[in-house]
């Protein structure tokens, strides 16, 4: 207790708030002498300690409490590692609540993460998101499917923040008892597949510190909360980390014979030596009653004694893969990108657009997610390099895809081509999407070029007969219109000449579209007043054959209606 001056003062308060058992507890001394052997060892002290909660409980004295009356909050945060593997719109992970400190409970007060952000949800679940269990023999849907397990604990809406981590505050918070696992999953409603950062699984743990151990889930490449599908089909991704940084408080339980156990080595030593002094006649600590040296040991934090060595020893285990090592990482992996992307430039210089491609793709990579800084910039020019091979492969500027066309046999050739074609016009659609979508405002040139690209991708997707023809015209013209807007002196005068003949098609086609549409409809009334006529005409005899034809008519006139909408 002499380890600080204002802890002294414990004392006084302790004198005060149990007076009374004191004068209770010199009474029974003079009444009852002590014996004169008395065993010293620690093992009769801890004994003591333990069985002590009973003899307080009949001897009346003052109620030692269980718990802190305080969480110390803001105090607590684990960063975890941050490789940029991914981007998509959620991550879903474990978190276990480490048992061998006397924690009463830890909780989860925010969650940070990086991303485009945008309309963000956080759920938590009690267990583990991979518990599975059983229902009348049937077992159940899946945790990580089953919006019935989970309890939303924030929703709103974040602005973007590719660079730094944006706090997540959660209402309310989520406490988690010691020795106990439960689930968070980090979601956002926005579109595309840049909203959250994660990684791939480096590590059965992400990471760890005293209190508690972070564990690897799933990522969610769906933008609808717990949906199974997605474009790309199944919606989750095993094996992924989270990134980002949790921030958490902890109550703490306070020393009681009750807890003795609990507390680390280091500290029931302490309260050990504490009651061997008290024990001893010469010493001090003697003159205090027992109730007196119990409240004062009750507030001691419990690494008042010390850090226990095992857990000092782990804290540096845990330092290994710091975030200087990460940033290293990270820059080496960009220069080999940048050198990909380079080697890419050149093969599309000498028009050999599928090696190129190859490049680019192995540029990407080496970028993995690429949403911050430089990183998102290079991934946008890489995404726009591709979507141009794939418009060239498309069109039959690869001498080595015409060579291999030669191949297949006459009769399949045409198919085999159309099919190729419809692939490589996708995919020049889609990666001038997602090259937009890491575009910056003043990437006007860039901007302008995709948008080209896109809108001629779709225009040439709608001659091909499918069935997605006016969906495809509409996005030609949107994106023609795009980059005929953009007013800059690095666009070239060709480019906006291109985006101008290629507008003119497509209104041309939309404007088709809609005639044949509206003959189409004009024809269907034409028809049905036809078959009114005729059967004028036969002079159907009864009034009930008459309403007879009447409603067949209305029947097949709702069926055609149906199919039209169909």
């Amino acid at each position: 207790a002499a380890r600080g001056g204002s802890r002294l003062l414990v004392v006084a308060r302790g004198e005060e708030a149990a007076s009374s058992s004191w004068r209770e507890e010199t009474t029974q001394r003079k009444a009852h002498q002590r014996p004169a052997a008395m065993r010293t060892s620690s093992r009769a002290c801890d004994k003591d300690a333990a069985s002590s909660s009973s003899s307080q409980r009949s001897r009346g004295l003052t109620k030692l409490s269980s718990t802190a009356d305080y969480v110390i909050k803001g105090t607590y945060t684990v960063d975890t590692r941050d490789f940029e593997d991914h981007t998509f719109s959620g991550v879903m992970f474990d978190v276990q609540c480490k048992s061998d400190l006397p924690m009463d409970y830890l909780e989860i007060t925010s969650v940070w993460v990086r991303g485009r952000l945008g309309n963000m949800q956080v759920f938590t679940c009690d267990g583990s998101i991979r518990e599975s269990r059983q229902n009348n023999g049937l077992r159940e849907k899946s945790k990580h499917c089953n919006p019935a397990k989970w309890s939303r604990v924030h929703h709103g809406v974040h602005s973007e923040s590719t660079e730094q981590l944006r706090e997540v505050c959660l209402r309310p918070t989520v406490r988690i008892r010691p020795g106990h696992t439960i689930g968070l999953y980090v979601h956002s409603t926005a579109n595309g597949d840049q909203a959250i950062v994660y990684n791939n699984k480096r590590f059965e743990v992400t990471v760890e510190d005293r209190h508690f151990r972070l564990l690897p889930g799933f990522a969610h490449v769906s933008n609808k909360p717990f949906s199974e599908s997605c474009a790309w089909g199944y919606a989750w991704r095993d094996n992924r980390e989270f990134v980002g940084r949790l921030q958490y408080g902890v109550q703490w339980k306070l020393w009681k014979p009750d807890h003795h156990n609990a507390f680390p080595p280091v500290f029931r030593e302490m309260v050990r030596t504490l009651m061997l002094c008290h024990r001893y006649k010469k010493s001090p600590l003697n003159k205090l009653p027992q109730s007196v040296l119990f409240y004062i040991i009750n507030f001691f934090a419990w690494d008042w004694a010390g850090m226990p060595l095992e857990l000092e020893d782990r804290q540096q285990t845990l330092v290994k893969n710091s975030a200087e090592q990460i940033r290293q990482i990270r820059e080496r992996e960009f220069k080999m990108a940048t050198a990909l992307e380079e080697r890419g430039n050149k093969l599309v210089s000498s028009c050999r657009f599928i090696e190129a491609a190859q490049s680019f793709s192995e540029a990407l990579n080496k970028l993995k997610g690429g949403v911050t800084g430089k990183r998102l910039r290079l991934s946008a020019c890489i995404y726009s390099n591709m979507s141009q091979c794939c418009l060239h492969i498309a069109e039959g500027g690869d001498a080595t895809v015409v060579k291999n066309l030669e191949i297949i046999p006459e009769e399949i050739r045409g198919q085999a081509l159309a099919s190729l074609r419809e692939q490589c016009l996708e995919q020049a659609f889609s990666y001038g999407i997602r090259a937009l979508s890491r575009l910056g405002v003043d990437d006007k040139k860039l901007c302008c070029e995709n948008h080209l690209r896109i809108a001629t991708a779709c225009l040439n997707l709608s001659h091909m007969g499918n069935s997605l023809r006016n969906y495809h015209v509409q996005k030609a013209v949107a994106h023609f219109r795009a980059c005929i807007s953009m007013e800059h002196p690095s666009i070239l005068l060709e480019t906006r000449r291109s985006a101008e003949r290629g507008l003119i098609e497509a209104e041309n086609l939309v404007l088709a579209h809609d005639e044949n549409t509206t003959s189409n409809n004009a024809a269907v009334p034409g028809a049905a007043a036809g078959a009114a006529a005729g059967a004028a005409a036969s002079g159907a005899a009864s009034d009930t054959k008459a309403r007879d034809a009447a409603d067949g008519s209305a029947a097949d006139g709702s069926s055609a209606a149906d199919a039209r909408s169909a």
